[in-house]
């Protein structure tokens, strides 16, 4: 690796690790968006949110419900990180299945 792409590689991650820490969670989706940042795992997510106390329809929180929320059109840029993360995730486990 150059040093430039280095240096450069190193800007982006402390971006990365500024959006996560000065992130405002205040809603379900905000919350799974924050949790996925941490650990990258949907089940490990639904796990925290169930803990947490909340419910979709009425119902625990599954990996389906933490998988919807990112997949859904990015609110803002951690959002949109996170879901590229996801699906990028996604595919490394398709090709093990």
């Amino acid at each position: 690796m150059k040093l430039s792409a280095a240096k450069k590689l190193i800007v982006e991650l402390q971006h990365y690790i500024n959006l996560v820490e000065n992130y405002q969670a205040t809603t379900f989706e905000t919350k799974v968006i924050y949790e996925y940042a941490l650990h990258e795992n949907v089940n490990e997510v639904a796990k925290i949110m169930n803990e947490l106390g909340y419910y979709v329809d009425g119902r625990k929180v599954t990996s389906s419900n933490v998988s919807a929320v990112l997949k859904q059109k990015p609110i803002d840029e951690l959002h949109q990180i996170v879901t590229k993360n996801f699906k990028r995730n996604k595919k490394h486990v398709q090709k093990f299945t």
